[in-house]
């Protein structure tokens, strides 16, 4: 980088040499904050930037996110794969102070819920329209630790259920404290532009990060990540976080993972998987543009055992449930717009006799920010969980427009509003077609704040 121009200096030799050691102090400060990287991003599945980066560098959310909309830019992208930080490698151990590498963020909503006129039964005619929700308080911190290593940790004191009373109430008071995400990682550097990356812990395959679960327009996320099988006994979705490790090739304009994870049950929050089989993941991404539109594919492999009382080895086995899951995916981005798809095909073994069911889903994404205070998006949904019947389909549309409230250097806080209309079928599962077509609809309001 050059450094800026200096003015001509009229004053004696002694006054210039004391203002250039001045001068070069300010940039050799500058340079030591610029090392520990952008924490803007430090939360794979929140939809707020942690606004360390603003608290050290006095920089705009927008470097690493597409403001308001919040999917993230190239810098961002980088920064992710770097280990959240701004350089690979670089680190200064002056520049490692606790409001640097620690956030808290907090999230409030409102909806209404408008249930299809057709649903009958106390479960749905006596249900509450609105809602208020306290929905989450929560710690996010990580950044550089070393030259060659950084960590990670995303750690909920409070999560609402969605419980109301009686035995669906956690922990007494229908919260959960969990630890959501939590990995080192190692960056070992092979040439200009081209290194090694290994994580272990509770980990995201990283693909899946940057198509729809973690910095996303729209706070509902995709049904196709988001959603398990109806009626099935593994719960496996893309979104699931697990324990394990992967490696990662990160080029200037391709990446490349294989990651090796439990395969747990993942409706339990951290649990450890109940059988000795480890599920395998691929996935590799190419960028076409300055602006890191690109295509890529990701690929899980898994085995889920269905004992006679779920996850517990100690009561009979009836069947290994061999799956996967593949997907495709890609985004096209220009300037204050992009569009995002995916789509994804899987099977299941869906009981004893060995019978296989495929399933298949997709989303597709439009967002476009007005300014760095206004955006708005449309997203069309659908997950089939079993491609040889009818009536069990599930489907959603989407729209919404968000915006930032304020920011500053210490706080900022952002609001969204979206409407969902969903589609499903009463009973249906995927072994099972349903009956009546229920379409339900939602306004879903959210307020998210960030120290």
């Amino acid at each position: 980088m050059m450094a800026p121009r200096q003015p001509r200096l009229a004053a004696h030799p002694a006054r210039r040499r004391r203002e250039n050691r001045t001068n070069q102090k300010a940039i050799m400060h500058t340079l030591r904050h610029l090392t520990v990287a952008a924490l803007a991003l430090l939360a794979p599945a929140s939809l707020f930037a942690v606004p360390a980066w603003s608290r050290s560098e006095a920089t705009a959310c927008s470097s690493c996110h597409a403001t308001p909309t919040w999917q993230l830019t190239g810098v961002g992208l980088d920064f992710l794969k770097n280990g959240h930080r701004n350089d690979p490698f670089k680190f200064n151990s002056k520049a490692q102070t606790w409001d640097n590498y620690f956030s808290l963020v907090w999230k409030g909503r409102f909806f209404n819920d408008q249930l299809d006129s057709a649903r009958t039964g106390n479960a749905n005619t006596q249900k509450p329209s609105t809602q208020f929700e306290q929905h989450s308080f929560s710690i996010y911190t990580g950044g550089a630790l070393a030259e060659r290593f950084s960590y990670f940790t995303e750690l909920y004191l409070s999560e609402n259920t969605g419980s109301t009373s009686g035995g669906n109430i956690v922990q007494g008071d229908a919260s959960r404290k969990k630890l959501a995400e939590a990995f080192l990682q190692y960056n070992h550097p092979i040439e200009k532009d081209l290194f090694l990356s290994v994580r272990a812990g509770e980990i995201l395959p990283g693909i899946l990060h940057t198509f729809g679960v973690g910095a996303r327009s729209a706070e509902q996320r995709a049904i196709v990540l988001n959603e398990a099988l109806a009626g099935n006994s593994n719960t496996y979705r893309p979104f699931s976080r697990q324990q394990g490790m992967d490696v990662t090739l990160n080029g200037k304009h391709y990446e490349i993972a294989a990651g090796i994870l439990n395969g747990s049950d993942t409706s339990t929050t951290n649990s450890i998987d109940a059988d000795s089989h480890k599920d395998l993941f691929a996935s590799a991404l190419v960028t076409f543009d300055e602006e890191e539109s690109g295509v890529g594919v990701f690929h899980y492999n898994g085995q889920f055992s269905n004992y006679t009382t779920k996850q517990d080895f100690t009561t009979a086995l009836l069947f290994r449930n061999d799956f996967y899951r593949t997907g495709l995916m890609g985004r096209y981005i220009h300037k204050n717009w992009r569009v995002v798809a995916t789509y994804f095909r899987g099977e299941e073994t869906a009981n004893a006799t060995g019978l296989k069911a495929k399933n298949e889903g997709y989303y597709g994404l439009f967002d476009y920010n007005f300014s760095e205070k206004l955006g708005a998006f449309v997203r069309y949904d659908q997950l089939d969980p079993n491609t040889s019947l009818g009536r069990n389909e599930v489907s959603m549309w989407l729209v919404g427009v968000d915006g930032l409230l304020y920011s500053n250097l210490r706080s900022g806080a952002r609001w969204q509003v979206e409407y969902s209309k969903k589609s499903t079928y009463n009973g249906a599962s995927f072994l099972a077609p349903g009956t009546t077509k229920y379409t339900d609809g939602r306004l879903f309001v959210q307020v998210t704040w960030g120290f």
